[in-house]
């Protein structure tokens, strides 16, 4: 199942894109985020194939994520690979330059082995829509501020 959201941020690609790859601001615009953690070295030159491992709350409880960062090219584009429990997703964000500011598309593609949770996500998918929005407009909210 694959949702995209996407957003007009008043801002270089750079910008977004400086916010969007701090690790350690992640929890300022990520619904949920607990923490994030490097797993593995991490080169800031070619960070990709580094793992991690996040915490997110969701509703009363906090679940522990792994991922693997699998795209980072600046300033157009941002990936991971999460998985936990019963699915994993790619995420994805791509920055292009947009009437003097930058859009940014964000992809999530989540796939689960459980029949249980496909047929909940075709329900649910909405709510990985809504998500998705809410998280790019607190990232613009920030970018924007700054």
């Amino acid at each position: 199942m694959q949702e995209l959201a996407r957003i007009q941020i008043d801002a270089s690609p750079e910008a977004v894109f400086d916010l969007l790859a701090d690790n350690t601001r992640r929890g300022e615009w990520a619904e949920g985020m607990e923490t994030f953690d490097y797993t593995s070295d991490f080169d800031p030159d070619d960070p990709v194939g580094t793992t991690f491992t996040q915490r997110i709350r969701e509703g009363g409880r906090i679940t522990e994520y792994h991922g693997e960062i699998t795209t980072y090219d600046p300033p157009k584009a941002w990936g991971s690979q999460v998985s936990g429990g019963s699915y994993s997703m790619v995420v994805e964000y791509h920055l292009t330059p947009a009437n003097g500011g930058t859009q940014v598309v964000n992809v999530c593609d989540v796939n689960s082995s459980s029949w249980f949770f496909r047929v909940m996500g075709a329900l649910f998918g909405w709510f990985t829509r809504y998500l998705g929005r809410k998280q790019l407009r607190k990232l613009k909210e920030l970018v924007e501020a700054a």
